[in-house]
């Protein structure tokens, strides 16, 4: 398998999709794999209500079914229109995402090892070889665990390099095959998994959706910077616009098209973003703030496709947002969920996106809002 050349925005990512330039693989970060069966022994995370993370991930994570659907259906009708021969599950275009382990070198294994199906423990943990023995020991601290080489997914911004190279790069050769398009948004998507972890720290909802997003501009300006893709562009501008009406946002992205000073940008933005705290005031003045770009929906010579691409990637800021105010208990309003809801469906209408609709179901979660402090005013 061809060695990959390390690029400077992906040091800690550990997949690579066949949008980096690369053929794809593995970025090996020192040990051999082990395989996930190392990891669900009952007297590890197999082993009960506890110590269940294994558990939870087989039985209900997606990525451990990633393996399977390459076999059926559409995915047999993208290969076939790539020229793929044969099993889509064992070409590079195919399993670089849905199964990594099936395309790295038999030597990254421990011995006799037979590769994970699907996206296994390791490929979001790195290779277990130096720390599984010792990891899950109470004197042995965090830090001596990720020097051994786990990756620290407890780091929003290592976390979303985790999963962005997947989760949002897409070849055009894929596209035009009948490959969906992806959309990154990391708080939603880790929250959908479901979580086989627990993390209960301040305003990881706002933090992790900021950072995801700013990772995933990164990823989008990397990549018209390689290829301009005029198909591709205007998802580009939906996101910086988006970005640049968060108060981090204003600070670190520059008013620019040039797709190499805003990849740096992005990455600037997503590295603070993953530090800063959300007070519950920030969460709802952000969140009124996106409700009031209604009258731009509303301009009669907009770019409809344009402001298609701005609704959708407004909606999932408002549900991620909305969602915290709720855990926070700041606020019950069942009304601005449907209203969210509402959203959503519209966003999702490519061909017939109306955005006059839009904008009056956004001007209602406008209003919604906007009551959420009226008895305090009231006083």
């Amino acid at each position: 398998m061809k060695v990959l050349t390390l690029l400077p925005l992906f040091s800690l990512v550990l997949w690579l999709s066949p949008a980096s330039g690369a053929d794809g693989g593995v970025l090996a970060t020192g040990g051999k794999f082990t395989g996930t069966q190392s990891c669900g022994t009952t007297g590890c995370h197999g082993g009960g209500t506890i110590h269940n993370e294994s558990i939870i991930y087989e039985r209900k994570d997606p990525h451990a079914v990633s393996y399977g659907i390459l076999g059926k259906g559409t995915s047999l009708r993208i290969a076939e229109a790539l020229g793929i021969k044969g099993d889509p599950a064992k070409d590079i275009q195919c399993n670089v995402c849905h199964a990594p382990m099936q395309g790295v070198a038999p030597d990254l294994f421990v011995k006799d090892l037979k590769p994970d199906r699907g996206v296994g423990c390791e490929s979001c943990h790195g290779a277990a070889e130096n720390w599984l023995r010792f990891h899950t020991r109470p004197d042995v601290e965090f830090a001596q665990i990720i020097a051994a080489g786990m990756r620290d997914l407890n780091d929003i911004y290592n976390r979303a390099n985790s999963c962005v190279g997947c989760h949002l790069n897409l070849d055009e050769s894929l596209r035009k095959a009948g490959h969906p398009e992806l959309f990154f948004e990391l708080d939603g998507q880790c929250a959908a998994q479901p979580p086989h972890y627990h993390d209960a720290r301040p305003s990881l909802g706002s933090r992790s959706w900021l950072t995801g997003q700013a990772a995933a501009l990164r990823e989008m300006s990397w990549k018209l910077a390689a290829k301009q893709d005029e198909n591709f562009l205007p998802r580009w501008k939906a996101l910086v616009w988006l970005l640049q009406k968060t108060d981090l946002g204003r600070t670190e992205l520059p008013v620019t098209e040039d797709f190499s000073t805003m990849q740096k940008a992005a990455d600037g933005l997503a590295r603070k973003a993953a530090q800063k705290l959300w007070p519950t005031g920030l969460v709802k003045a952000q969140l009124k703030e996106f409700a009031a770009v209604y009258t731009e929906f509303e301009a009669a010579k907009a770019d409809k496709v344009q402001l298609q691409r701005k609704a959708e990637v407004l909606v999932p800021a408002l549900d991620r947002l909305w969602r915290e105010l709720v855990k926070s208990g700041a606020s019950k309003q069942t009304e601005c969920e449907a209203a969210i809801q509402s959203l959503h469906l519209l966003a999702l209408d490519h061909e017939d996106f109306d955005p006059v609709r839009f904008a009056g179901t956004l001007g209602q979660l406008k209003v919604l809002l906007a009551r959420e402090d009226a008895p305090s005013a009231a006083k």
